[in-house]
């Protein structure tokens, strides 16, 4: 394994590979967090790879971002001669898809009966000697000297951009010529879904030619995987879903369902019954309905049985899978709206299980959603395969996230201390200041603190400086009478795209000052500010989860399960975000700077918080750390 690492090693490093090649030997899993610039990728990789290629093993490491993709194969480029793949779906490797936004947009589901149509066609085209027009680069590729193109692969370990401007040049089809090369792949890196989602799991251990039992999985960026496995199995239907619906109907001659009712009146009725259970259940942001009440509505409604009812779905889904057969006749995606509202309902009515609970949320897009408590029910899969590996800077409680994705209670954990010098950062909180909702509401007298608070670290700290809001609407209250002292002042703005808002981050990274932003976000979870682009992060209030009804019933579901809702749902998402906000400072041994916690429930943190020290004078004390550097 030594020979293997392809640096000079640092500290913990050792002992992060030591640890993994024990649990690799045992069959077992692994769950640490280790700061990020610790080398978290290349340890895991190099002791992966040693044990894999000794036990004709192969590993699957799925990541959350592009960028963390690409990390792993340039690392893996480092460590030697070892086979890697990058793979992503067909919307962002599809050529066809990048000169087309419906195709862009299509699921997995969707793209694959595209895809494969256009493919039939190719090859139908070839046998008879024609031009094969629908697909110029599945031809291509039919026609490439894969050895040559292999050969390629393995010298330069592309990354999935470096693929498709190769395959670009090429004119060949840079998804299927994936799927061509893994079989020889050691590892492959690939998006969440390409393991937790079942039939595309399927697909992908097929493509790879090994069993489950035979691959080692490691989980990049862990803390987003329990909420992102929730979300895959949830099922939702919004008041635009059925708008789209009645919409495709009209397109399609309006087809009749049971009782001579058009699909269009349906959709009405439904969008009128959503719209009165919003207005009866939601309280703020959503409410909890009785698992019945749709049901009971629906039938009331249109005067039916429940076998009747049954029979109407049926009828729904039969004309969206029509709909969709007549769009791949016609050479688009196969797309149904109808068939979306069809499914919706059959999941819905099916699900009985505890770990479910249905709500309705409110706002100018009310929906329905049958909400997945538990994310187990996605990721215990895990516990098939040879062993897993589960990492990241912000993971604690360690056994919050093992409980929640039902390892082992006995899989190992693991927290490494930064490897960074701890005399390079402050964590500071203070005393008479919190956004708790009862001290907010009884007076003004908090708000007013708070304000003047921020005011001073703003106009007071002469370092780039990034405030983070538990809400845009508290954002708002509290920067309103913030003014331009001579300094530049940035704000991350609600519903801001993502063009935007590297816009303004950029300016921000560029020309200094203070940027105001929200916990929890795109700028506190997976933006890198390195050096002296930030040398002050400051927290205003503890980011507790919103107590909405989706809360309360993961509060109530966890203390039935594991008889811990307070600390697994409310006290472990508030660590996380509390230790992604603060960690964005400091990425490398030279990086400087301070952190501060505008709250002084902070104390109960101290636990999880490394050398937490109460201050009176904040930006005093923020100037007094940098003068010492100094």
């Amino acid at each position: 394994m030594n020979e293997l690492f392809p640096y000079e090693e640092r500290k913990n490093q050792r002992e992060i590979m030591e640890q993994i090649r024990s649990v690799l030997e045992e069959e077992e899993s692994f769950v640490y967090q280790a700061a990020t610039g610790s080398g978290k990728t290349v340890c895991t990789l190099t002791a992966a790879l040693d044990y894999a290629v000794k036990n004709g093993k192969k590993i699957l490491y799925l990541t959350r971002t592009n960028s963390q993709q690409r990390q792993v194969l340039v690392e893996l480029r480092e460590i030697g001669d070892y086979y890697g793949l990058g793979l992503q779906g067909r919307n962002n490797t599809c050529l066809l898809a990048q000169e087309d936004e419906e195709l862009k947009e299509g699921s997995a589901e969707e793209l694959s009966k595209y895809c494969s149509d256009r493919k039939k066609e190719v090859r139908a085209a070839l046998k008879e000697e024609r031009e094969p027009k629908s697909c110029p680069y599945y031809a291509g590729l039919l026609d490439v000297d894969l050895d040559e193109i292999e050969m390629w692969f393995k010298e330069n370990k592309p990354t999935v951009d470096e693929t498709l401007d190769h395959c670009e040049k090429k004119e060949i089809c840079p998804y299927e010529l994936t799927k061509a090369l893994i079989p020889e792949a050691t590892v492959v890196t690939a998006p969440y879904i390409y393991f937790f989602m079942p039939f595309i799991r399927k697909q992908l251990l097929d493509w790879m030619n090994t069993e489950i039992s035979e691959l080692i999985v490691v989980v990049d960026e862990a803390h987003n995987l329990p909420n992102y496995a929730r979300d895959l199995s949830t099922s939702e239907i919004s008041k635009l879903g059925l708008e789209r619906a009645l919409k495709e109907s009209k397109e399609f001659d309006d087809p009749l369902l049971q009782k001579n009712m058009n699909i269009s009146d349906f959709c009405r009725l439904f969008k009128a019954i959503m719209a009165d259970i919003a207005e009866e259940f939601v309280i703020e942001d959503d409410g909890l309905i009785p698992p019945s009440e749709l049901r009971t509505e629906l039938l009331h409604a249109l005067s039916l049985n429940t076998n009747q009812l049954k029979g109407l779905i049926k009828d729904l889904k039969v004309q969206g899978e029509i709909v969709q057969e007549k769009r791949r006749d016609e050479k688009k995606l196969p797309r149904s709206y109808i068939n979306s509202v069809a499914s919706f309902l059959s999941s819905w009515f099916s699900i009985k299980r505890e770990d479910y609970i249905k709500l309705v949320n409110g706002g100018e897009n009310p929906s329905l959603e049958a909400f997945c408590l538990d994310p187990s029910n996605i990721t215990s899969v895990l516990n098939e395969c040879h062993s897993s590996i589960h990492q990241s800077a912000t993971l604690e409680p360690l056994d919050e996230y093992r409980d929640s994705i039902g390892l082992p209670r006995d899989t190992k954990t693991k927290i490494y201390p930064s490897p960074f010098p701890s005399e390079n950062k402050e964590l500071l909180y203070v005393e008479g200041i919190t956004t708790r909702y009862e001290e907010l509401q009884r007076s003004g007298e908090m708000m007013d603190k708070l304000k003047k608070e921020i005011l001073r670290i703003s106009e007071e700290v002469d370092r780039n400086t990034v405030i983070f809001f538990p809400s845009y609407r508290l954002m708002k209250e509290l920067t309103r009478e913030i003014e331009n002292n001579g300094k530049k002042l940035f704000f991350e703005e609600q519903g801001m795209d993502q063009p935007k808002l590297m816009e303004t981050v950029n300016k921000f990274k560029e020309e200094g000052g203070v940027l105001f932003s929200v916990i929890g976000g795109r700028i506190s979870e997976g933006m890198d500010f390195p050096g002296d682009q930030l040398e002050v992060a400051v927290v205003v209030g503890i980011p507790y989860p919103k107590p909405t009804a989706r809360q309360k019933g993961l509060k109530h579901y966890y203390d039935m399960k594991f008889n811990k809702g307070w600390e697994y749902t409310v006290k472990a998402p508030a660590v996380r975000k509390i230790l992604q906000a603060t960690g964005r400072l400091i990425r490398s041994e030279e990086d400087v700077g301070v952190s501060v916690i505008l709250d002084e429930r902070a104390i109960h943190f101290k636990n999880y918080l490394e050398d937490l020290k109460l201050v009176e004078n904040v930006s005093q004390s923020i100037e007094s750390f940098f003068e010492r550097k100094r």
